[in-house]
């Protein structure tokens, strides 16, 4: 169901995800684009690789995943409007600052794929970047509803950001509720001091259990000003690998016996070759 965020404090920002999913094979991509690098977090879905998560080395995070906009929603988009994962490329390759993105949007009106089997479930979008501005972007009735951030930090999960933009964090509800609250409430109690270490807790805290409909297969954590990320599989913590978007480098870090630098070869690295190489 998955659960994203971004935290800004005394010019410091640290973005995360965890992607929580029926096990599927997932992906890492770096490749370059207009002096850029950029980082692609796919996972295989229809014998397709979509992007979930990307981040360029100008600071700008974008993340999809899925919210659950209640039996009563009819959206009067056109389908033949602006995709939803076009917004990957669009984005990262385009824009430095989340203000820019709307300079392409325009007045061009978002689209969500629905399952026939889930109607009333689709897709809602944050974009983030290092200066502190960062919003939410969702499918609405008759335009994209746009819900910015507020303070220091927002936080999605699976329920429509857009029907609470006047409340309070506690006073949501919906699919992931718990977790939104949750992690709100750790953010604000560790504010002065967050870092990766601090984000990482709210993503074990926020994690899926193996035994659910959807556990958590990723747990990211971005580090903007530095260019680099840090990695975690299958809810072991214990063990984090670096990304280094400058270097287009992964490195074993916390939990193995070894420190080793993998290239990129050939800008992809498939997650599960990753875990049986460290086995």
């Amino acid at each position: 169901m998955c659960t994203s965020f971004a935290v800004y404090h005394q010019e410091k920002a640290i973005y995360g995800m965890n992607f929580d999913t029926v096990d599927i094979d997932l992906k890492l991509k770096i490749n370059s684009y207009n002096g850029m690098n950029l980082f692609y977090f796919a996972g295989l879905a229809d014998n397709i690789y979509r992007e979930i998560a990307g981040f360029n080395s100008e600071g700008l995070f974008v993340c999809t995943q899925a919210v659950e906009y209640g039996s009563g929603f009819k959206s009067n988009c056109d389908e033949n409007d602006w995709f939803a994962f076009d917004i990957f490329d669009e984005a990262l390759k385009k824009t430095k600052k989340a203000s820019e993105f709307f300079g392409i949007l325009n007045k061009r009106v978002i689209s969500y794929p629905r399952n026939p089997l889930f109607p009333y479930l689709g897709l809602h979008t944050m974009i983030a970047d290092k200066t502190g501005d960062a919003f939410i972007l969702e499918e609405g009735k008759d335009a994209n509803t746009v819900c910015p951030i507020r303070n220091d930090s927002i936080v999605m999960t699976n329920f429509p950001n857009g029907n609470f933009m006047e409340a309070n964090y506690n006073e949501v509800n919906g699919l992931g509720a718990d977790r939104y609250i949750c992690a709100h409430e750790y953010i604000h109690n560790n504010i002065h001091s967050f870092g990766i270490d601090e984000a990482f807790e709210v993503l074990q805290r926020t994690s899926q259990d193996t035994t659910s409909q959807s556990p958590t297969l990723c747990s990211i954590v971005y580090e903007p000003l530095n260019n680099e990320i840090y990695i975690c599989f299958k809810k072991d913590f214990s063990k984090r690998w670096k990304i280094s978007v400058k270097e287009k480098t992964i490195q074993s870090l916390d939990g193995f016996l070894s420190n080793n630098i993998i290239q990129f070869t050939n800008g992809e690295i498939l997650v599960n070759d990753l875990i049986r190489l460290y086995k």
